[in-house]
This record gives C-alpha cells, sequence and structure tokens, in this order.
C-alpha cells in the first residue's frame, strides 16, 4: 500500500506525531525497493528479519497446476473441480478485465453466485463486491490483481489462477503470485492453490516460479475425479456447499 497506493505522505504524518521512544514495526510478504527506501527513513537503525524465498510460501497450501490448451479448457478444468470437491469461497485471478468478465459470465451460466472486481471499478465500487464476498453472499471471486493484496476472507478455501502472474516484460512476477495464494492457507487452514497452464510459456513461467521458491508444484488432471477429490485438503462438513 506505502508502494503503490501513496501512502508514503500519510505515513510520515503519522510518524511525526508519534512519540520519540515509539517502536515501530513493518511487516509484508514482500518489500518492494521503494518500500525499503521509505522504511530506511522512517525507522532507524533496525532489526530486519528476512525469510528465505523457499520459506516464503506457507506451508498450509497445496499446490498444483493443470495443463489446458485454451480458456474454454481452463473453464473446463474448473467445472471439473467444482464437481469434485466442496469449495466454500474462492478466489480466480485473471490477467486482464476481458478475460476475468468472460470468465465471471462463464460461472453465472452455470448456477455459481460470482463477484467481479476489477481495475476499471470505481474504489467504492470495489470496497461493495468485497463487503458481498466477505459476507458470503456469492462465493466465487473472479478479480485481476487489484484483489492480490490485503484481502483477508476466512472462507477462502481455494485460489486458483486462471492466469499465471507476469510483469509487464512478460517475465514471473514472483510477489504477486505469493500476495495471490495467501489469500488462503490463513488460520491455519490446509487450503489450496490452482495454476492454470495453456502454453509453452506459461509453462515455463511456472517452472521459473518453482525454482524461485524451491518449491514443487504438482500437476493435476482434473478430467480425473478421483484425483481431485484426493487432493481436497479439508472435511467437506467443515463448510458450506
Amino acid at each position: 500500500m506505502i508502494a503503490t497506493q501513496g501512502h508514503q505522505d500519510q505515513s510520515i504524518s503519522i510518524q511525526r506525531m508519534l512519540p520519540r521512544n515509539c517502536q515501530m514495526l513493518l511487516f509484508s510478504a514482500t518489500f518492494e525497493d521503494s518500500v525499503w527506501k521509505f522504511a530506511q527513513k522512517v525507522v532507524l537503525d533496525p532489526n530486519i528479519i528476512k525469510l528465505k524465498h523457499e520459506e516464503e510460501t506457507l506451508d498450509t497450501i497445496k499446490q498444483y497446476y493443470v495443463v489446458c490448451n485454451n480458456r474454454e479448457e481452463k473453464f473446463q478444468a474448473l467445472c471439473n473441480l467444482y464437481g469434485a470437491i466442496t469449495i466454500a469461497q474462492a478466489t480466480i485471478f485473471c490477467h486482464t478485465c476481458k478475460t476475468a468478465s468472460w470468465l465471471a459470465a462463464e460461472l453465472s451460466k452455470e448456477g455459481h453466485q460470482v463477484a467481479l472486481l476489477s481495475g476499471e471499478m470505481m474504489v467504492e465500487q470495489r470496497a461493495a463486491v468485497i463487503e458481498r464476498f466477505r459476507e458470503g453472499k456469492e462465493k466465487v471471486l473472479v478479480t485481476t490483481n487489484v484483489c492480490a493484496h490485503g484481502i483477508d476472507v476466512e472462507q477462502v478455501s481455494v485460489v486458483i489462477n486462471f492466469d499465471l502472474p507476469v510483469d509487464k516484460d512478460g517475465n514471473p512476477d514472483n510477489e504477486t503470485y505469493l500476495h495471490r495464494i495467501g489469500r488462503t492457507g490463513r488460520f491455519g487452514k490446509r487450503d489450496l492453490a490452482i495454476n492454470m497452464v495453456d502454453s509453452k510459456h506459461s509453462m515455463t513461467i511456472l517452472n521459473r516460479i518453482q525454482e524461485h521458491f524451491n518449491r514443487k508444484i504438482e500437476r493435476l488432471d482434473t478430467d480425473d475425479l478421483d484425483e481431485i477429490e484426493k487432493i481436497a485438503p479439508w472435511e467437506p462438513s467443515a463448510f458450506m456447499a
């Protein structure tokens, strides 16, 4: 938020009003260079605790990938997941607003209660969508990266990367991947992150993400319903259908 949402000036103003001996602590799953520079200005002589890359992904999140040929096959894989296991609430990340809108419409046709969140929406509209999702009025949140940071909904048990996160140059965006899958696995729950792979390029992106975090992401065959049932990390009775 400090780096991308313009809160640096407000943070400095608050810091100047605090007592001189006030202890300050900054926490984040990731720290971009601009945030490091800001932290050095407001926290003098800090104690810094860092995790290794391989320690950054939560052990409570099981990570899988599904091989598809196009977005229609990705959608069918989603339908197969919902047909085999009980999912309380899910967050599905897309790369573009166009894909997110298409996917939300297709899921609605299948009878799912779907919320759509994108950067094209006004702040008030985003807040209303998130509140409805948090209250459980919609069970599926389809979104772009606007929702990758800072939104915690306890009932979210599955995060799906319909599109893998990449930066403006097409390279893997490891920080965004970490923030995305971090929308689940909270509060000690054992949850799922599913990645959709639809080309050699996206397979390369996935491999580089695995190398970055030094974690194996297992392949999942969503045409095999028995295999899907085996990966469900929760008791079906523990959540609403």
